[in-house]
């Protein structure tokens, strides 16, 4: 009854502003006030926040964040919410709201000469990968990132060594910033109903740059893509495809205390710094 009861109150919205979700865009929105201010919480915004949000949709979240925090971008792709989100939003003074691709726009403009601002998004999920890669290349002026994603996603980000989900996805943001699984949310809260439930994750960004400080960009992740090449197989093996021998990798998991048969996703991201500078050194 409750679930009818919202999806009745998003119809009637739906309505009054003659829009319909395009799935193109991979909208699904989230409209619950209870979950709205959770994420906001979480967020620990102050009026001192500038914030980022991706895919606005009909306003929901972005409502709250106007209301929470000192300025708030917003960049909506679709042109058809564009005439709904200036009529509720543009006359505040501390809105603005982009109708661009945000993948594709030079994200410099907005941060450029700031330091700390926060990103708060519900974002299409058809891309999670390319936003987060997108928003840590501007790691020196964003501090924080809160996303809504899918729960499989969150949990592969947010692993820990030696767990399934530990993946080339996980390396490549922990290099940057430290994740954290914040709470999951049930396909249902969503309209329409997406296929899967989703959550709620914290990036934190390392601000001491405490791994790139003993290795570059460049370096680690071609051993990273090489180590991830194949899960189903070793280091050991994986590493033939960089020229070392099996008994070179086999004599550097040695000294680090690991098997031979050791595969990448048992590796923290600074065990496998460590390991590419032994294995070098071999």
């Amino acid at each position: 009854m409750l679930w009818e009861n919202r999806l009745s109150k998003f119809i009637n919205k739906s309505e009054e502003t003659n829009y319909n979700a395009k799935k193109k865009y991979g909208q699904n929105f989230l409209e619950d006030n209870n979950l709205l201010l959770e994420i906001i919480e979480s967020a620990s915004l102050t009026d001192e926040t500038e914030v980022i949000e991706i895919g606005p949709g009909l306003g929901f979240l972005t409502d709250i964040l106007i209301k929470k925090s000192k300025k708030i971008t917003a960049f909506e792709i679709d042109k058809g919410l564009i005439p709904i989100l200036t009529k509720k939003f543009g006359d505040n003074d501390n809105f603005e709201l982009i109708n661009e691709d945000f993948l594709a726009y030079d994200l410099n403009k907005i941060v450029e000469g700031k330091k700390n601002i926060k990103v708060v998004a519900n974002i299409p999920y058809y891309i999670t990968s390319p936003i987060i890669s997108r928003l840590l290349e501007f790691r020196s002026n964003i501090s924080e990132i809160y996303l809504m994603v899918q729960k499989e996603v969150a949990e592969r980000i947010a692993s820990k060594p030696n767990s399934k989900n530990m993946s080339i996805l996980t390396h490549s943001v922990q290099f940057f910033a430290e994740a954290e699984y914040l709470f999951t949310v049930k396909k249902e809260m969503f309209t329409p109903v997406p296929k899967v439930d989703s959550a709620f994750l914290k990036i934190k960004v390392l601000n001491d740059d405490k791994y790139i400080s003993q290795i570059t960009e460049e370096k680690y992740f071609k051993y990273l893509k090489a180590a991830f090449s194949n899960k189903r197989k070793s280091i050991t093996n994986n590493m033939l495809s960089l020229g070392y021998s099996k008994e070179k990798v086999a004599n550097t998991l040695e000294i680090m205390g690991k098997q031979r048969l050791t595969r990448t996703e048992e590796f923290s991201v600074q065990e496998f710094i460590n390991f590419i500078e032994l294995l070098e050194k071999q």
